[in-house]
C-alpha cells in the first residue's frame, strides 16, 4: 500500500486511528521490506565486463511495492593496481530485469604513479525507480577497468536494498 495523507490534510485537522494506522503500515512496510547481504572475503576479477565473484551470495530479493522505487546501497573496499579501477554495481532479475548500469555503480581508479597499488573502502546509495511491482532480485556485478593484467580485489562487500511500498 503505498503512503499518503490526504492532500487536504491541514494542520488543527483530526487525526483518526485511520490515518496512525496508515502510517504505521507504511513504516512498517519499508522497514521489514530491507534487505541486506555481506561477503567479507576477498576476492578478485580480471574481467572488463560485469561478473560474478566466487562467492555469489551478495544479492537479495526484495517485493517492489506499487511505487516502483527502491534505494540500493553498495559498498567495499576495492583495491586495484596503480593506474587502474574496480566497479562494484548490480543486476535485476524477477519482476524487473536489468543488466548493470554504469552510473549506478561505486569505482575506484587508482591514479597514483609509482605506487604499487590502491584501496579505498567506498559506498553509494542509488535511487531506482520505473520498476514493476512483485518480487526482485538485486545482484552485486564487479569489473576490473584493466582487465586479466591489473585485476581488481574486492572486499566487505555489502548490497542493501529498501524497497518502497
Amino acid at each position: 500500500m503505498p503512503f499518503s495523507l490526504p492532500a487536504n490534510f491541514n494542520p488543527g485537522d483530526s487525526y483518526t486511528n485511520v490515518h496512525a494506522n496508515n502510517v504505521a503500515a507504511a513504516i512498517n512496510a519499508i522497514v521489514s521490506g530491507i534487505r541486506t547481504a555481506s561477503v567479507v572475503t576477498t576476492e578478485s576479477t580480471g574481467s572488463s565486463t560485469f561478473t560474478d565473484l566466487a562467492t555469489t551470495t551478495d544479492q537479495v530479493t526484495v517485493t517492489i511495492g506499487q511505487s516502483g522505487v527502491a534505494f540500493v546501497m553498495l559498498s567495499a573496499l576495492i583495491t586495484t593496481a596503480a593506474g587502474y579501477g574496480g566497479n562494484m554495481g548490480f543486476a535485476l532479475s524477477g519482476a524487473n530485469t536489468q543488466a548493470v548500469n554504469t552510473l549506478n555503480t561505486i569505482v575506484v581508479n587508482a591514479v597514483l604513479t609509482g605506487v604499487s597499488g590502491c584501496d579505498h573502502q567506498i559506498g553509494g546509495t542509488f535511487f531506482v525507480q520505473g520498476l514493476v511491482p512483485g518480487a526482485t532480485t538485486f545482484k552485486a556485478k564487479y569489473l576490473a577497468s584493466g582487465g586479466a593484467s591489473y585485476p581488481a580485489q574486492f572486499a566487505n562487500r555489502q548490497i542493501t536494498v529498501f524497497p518502497f511500498p
